[in-house]
């Protein structure tokens, strides 16, 4: 009896034992399987430079389109660009175009990357008007020998037209006569020569433009836009107290068109101070004064139809009679462009035109949120932030006695 209970007993325990091996799985621990990694984007790397991409320029005129065109691109892309395609490097004016315009994209975009003032990058439509030697207003042509650029080489005249209002990059002198010569070797035709109203102050000198490291830019354009600690100067106050706005208003309005109601000294010799002096004017007079009577003018600085003072119309005149004592306009005079307003006077000289300071361009600031320039010679508005290769100073007229 005994016996059979412990059979028994040994065949319930093995079949514990074997429904359990059958009847439950032990689960094992399964590896944890992590997902691939996805491989991180690289930021996208600036190009160094625009690449010229033109057709070769088989004609004059498309070498003049070729070589505005890139220049544009560079300038909206605050890039250089290696025109040498359609420049001719044996001539030493054409290398100081190629240095200057790298020098241009480079204060434009360290100006853009450090938000100091306001950098275009938009661009908009042009035209290329072609004009005879004949309707040159000056007598450029006098100083240019055809033979100096080998057999086969040619000039072309033309007006570069854009949107009213807008500024383009400075070497499209909107508005002005352009002319150009051309050498011809192997079909190809490069530019030698390119002059314009101001193209002595950039590159058309005696004086080689150079090129800079960034880091050496960087230091020059941090000491420009600083603000500088300048003394408040009393003022006595004068018979007029000066309109900025209504100065601005008036630089706008006739920067492009001249206003036929004053004498226009003409590109040759620099109309600048001359319409600086008439935004200025603008300021001070009343509703009623007109140039035709000399109103809101003064005996040493005036102008009409048949012309005026050098102190109207020389920028060099002019500063020196607003340092006089007892000058009949007071103004103020600084060198901190964060302080400039509407209405302020700019004098500006360049570093390629002469080895001492000296100041030969006037502009008049229009909007001073985007730091917007009026100018004459040539007749087109400019960035503040495109003035490479130049210095400046700030004038702002406080009060006059007529």
């Amino acid at each position: 009896m005994k016996i059979a209970a412990l059979f028994i007993a040994i065949l319930m325990l093995f079949g514990c034992v074997k429904a359990e091996s059958v009847g439950t799985k032990i689960s094992e621990p399964v590896p944890e399987v992590s997902e691939p990694e996805e491989p991180e984007e690289k930021a996208e790397e600036k190009p160094s430079e625009i690449k010229y991409a033109a057709p070769e320029s088989k004609t004059p005129e498309v070498a003049v389109l070729n070589y505005f065109d890139a220049l544009y691109d560079s300038y909206a892309a605050m890039l250089p660009v290696d025109i040498s395609p359609v420049i001719d490097r044996d001539f030493e004016m054409m290398g100081n175009v190629q240095n200057w315009n790298t020098l241009l994209a480079m204060r434009r975009s360290i100006i853009a990357e450090n938000d100091y003032c306001y950098v275009e990058t938009e661009k908009f439509p042009y035209t290329i008007d072609y004009i005879s030697k004949k309707e040159l207003d000056d007598q450029r042509m006098d100083y240019v020998s055809m033979k100096d650029f080998g057999e086969g080489a040619v000039a072309l005249h033309f007006v570069i037209k854009g949107v009213p209002g807008k500024a383009y990059p400075p070497i499209f002198a909107v508005n002005s006569q352009h002319s150009m010569v051309f050498t011809l070797e192997d079909g190809i035709y490069k530019i030698a020569y390119h002059y314009f109203p101001g193209s002595e102050g950039k590159f058309q000198n005696d004086l080689p433009v150079n090129l800079m490291e960034k880091e050496e830019m960087e230091t020059l354009l941090k000491q420009e836009f600083r603000q500088k600690a300048e003394p408040e100067v009393p003022f006595s106050e004068h018979e007029r107290i000066y309109n900025g706005n209504a100065a601005a208003g008036y630089a706008a309005e006739y920067c492009e068109e001249q206003n036929p109601a004053f004498h226009f000294v003409g590109d040759w010799y620099g109309n600048c101070m001359n319409f600086a002096s008439q935004c200025i004017w603008s300021g001070f007079k009343t509703d009623s004064e007109t140039p035709k009577g000399y109103g809101g003018m003064t005996k040493n600085w005036y102008c009409g139809k048949t012309g005026g003072t050098l102190i109207w119309s020389s920028v060099s005149r002019f500063y020196e009679w607003t340092t006089r004592e007892n000058c009949k306009m007071q103004v103020h005079k600084f060198r901190d462009i964060n302080k400039v307003k509407n209405g302020d006077l700019v004098h500006i000289g360049s570093y390629v035109c002469a080895e001492e300071e000296k100041y030969t361009h006037a502009l008049f600031v229009v909007d001073c949120e985007k730091m917007v320039l009026a100018q004459n010679s040539p007749a087109c508005f400019v960035y503040y932030s495109d003035l490479v290769n130049n210095y400046a100073r700030f004038i702002r007229p406080v009060s006059l006695d007529v």
